[in-house]
């Protein structure tokens, strides 16, 4: 064969090899398990800022939350983020779960969760307009370029803020931790994340399908005391795809 041309054909087959490792979606995995995400409520039982100078209609709420997959070796296969806010919300205020963004993942079989959630306080009209942003970056199943760029081993020691940070990365979304998004402790609120091992995914689909929680998100910020309390499910069921 010419030289000219086996070059040609080495560059074509390396390249299609590239794609193949690079490609994201079904392909990746067989789909067996969808898990949904659903915040079901989040109650402002005692809002923050009901004492300070000038506060009195309530706090100024962002909630971000994300629900990663990941594959029975533990490797990254799919995130996908949520977003409620930034809105003001009053003392005892309930808000519902149709105000709430459902999410969903597709996991392999023997596949793992990690689920997250942040409460944040978002009260300046600068910060709000870039954490608004992040709506771009919410669901839409996602998934990372490379397999394995996260593994569960490590993701279920991490902060919930830092899994959600990493999941809007892989999103395409990179600013979320950053000084670009004015984010400071103060605004943090509460955050929690749940662990789904293949037996405790398992274990929900061959019970009710549902597994329901309740986190309380309380503390005291700038002397002033507060309490929310979330209450989210996740539901696993065979996939359709």
């Amino acid at each position: 064969m010419n030289p000219k041309k086996l070059f040609v054909l080495l560059i074509i087959a390396a390249g299609a090899s590239s794609c193949a490792t690079l490609n994201t979606g079904q392909s990746r995995f067989v789909p067996d398990l969808r898990v949904d995400l659903r915040v079901n409520s989040l109650h402002a039982k005692e809002i923050q800022e009901k004492g300070m100078l000038g506060a009195g209609e309530g706090d100024e709420l962002t909630l971000v939350y994300t629900i990663n997959a990941y594959d029975a070796a533990g490797g990254l296969v799919a995130v996908n983020n949520g977003f409620w806010g930034t809105r003001t919300t009053p003392q005892n205020a309930l808000i519902l779960a149709d105000e709430f963004d459902k999410v969903s993942v597709h996991i392999p079989k023997e596949g793992k969760i990690i689920a997250a959630f942040a409460l944040l306080e978002i009260d300046d009209y600068k910060g709000e307009r870039k954490i608004a942003q992040v709506k771009n970056y919410t669901k839409t199943e996602r998934y990372p370029k490379f397999l394995g760029a996260s593994s569960f081993s490590d993701d279920q020691n991490k902060p919930a803020l830092e899994l959600i940070d990493n999941s809007l990365k892989v999103a395409g979304y990179k600013y979320f931790k950053s000084r670009h998004m004015n984010l400071s402790i103060n605004d943090e609120l509460g955050s929690t994340k749940k662990v789904l091992d293949g037996g405790d995914v398992n274990k929900i689909l061959s019970s009710s399908g549902s597994g329901k929680e309740t986190f309380e998100m309380d503390g005291t910020q700038i002397n002033e005391k507060y309490l929310y309390v979330l209450k989210y499910d996740l539901n696993v069921a065979r996939s359709q795809k």
